[in-house]
């Protein structure tokens, strides 16, 4: 009994894959994209693949601000590397983010679960960098996080709440 039982057993998920699991379940409906990635400090052929990006795809036919260093930058948190933010712990990997960003960016960063370990805007959108050490109902401040800073870099993004009314005569 034991031989035909055992091999099932090894099928059934650990209570921390069932979380990963309900975690990246969570995360696909609030449309963030899930990879697998190195740490966002690694420098090139550096690390492995411990970490998880989710990325917020920039929504709509919102343009792209016309303002320099709004959406491409890189925060990591306690790292060594880069140069000093505005916040404790963080620091920029490449270019800073514009100065226009720095009340949302800080209101962002005190919002998300402490595990976060990068924030990023790219062409692709918004990013986090973490091990996905936490509960599942982190993910869901985490879209609402990146939501709010989405819409301060590109008006009309996700979580945008103003709509345009048109008056006609």
């Amino acid at each position: 009994m034991a031989i035909i039982v055992s091999p099932m057993l090894w099928l059934r998920q650990t209570p921390r894959q069932k979380l990963v699991s309900a975690m990246r379940q969570t995360a696909a409906r609030e449309g963030f994209h899930i990879r697998l990635v190195n740490p966002p400090d690694a420098r090139e052929g550096e690390g492995h693949l411990e970490y998880v990006s989710y990325t917020l795809p920039w929504r709509g036919k919102t343009p792209q601000t016309p303002l320099p260093r709004m959406e491409k930058w890189l925060l990591v948190s306690e790292t060594r590397r880069g140069d000093p933010s505005p916040w404790a712990n963080w620091q920029w990997l490449g270019r800073e983010a514009n100065p226009v960003l720095d009340v949302p960016i800080g209101d962002v960063i005190r919002n998300l679960p402490a595990s976060v370990k990068g924030l990023e805007a790219s062409a692709a959108g918004l990013s986090i960098y973490w091990q996905e050490r936490g509960k599942e109902s982190d993910v869901a401040v985490m879209a609402e996080q990146l939501s709010v800073l989405m819409s301060a870099i590109r008006a009309g993004s996700r979580g945008s709440q103003k709509e345009e009314i048109e008056e006609f005569p």
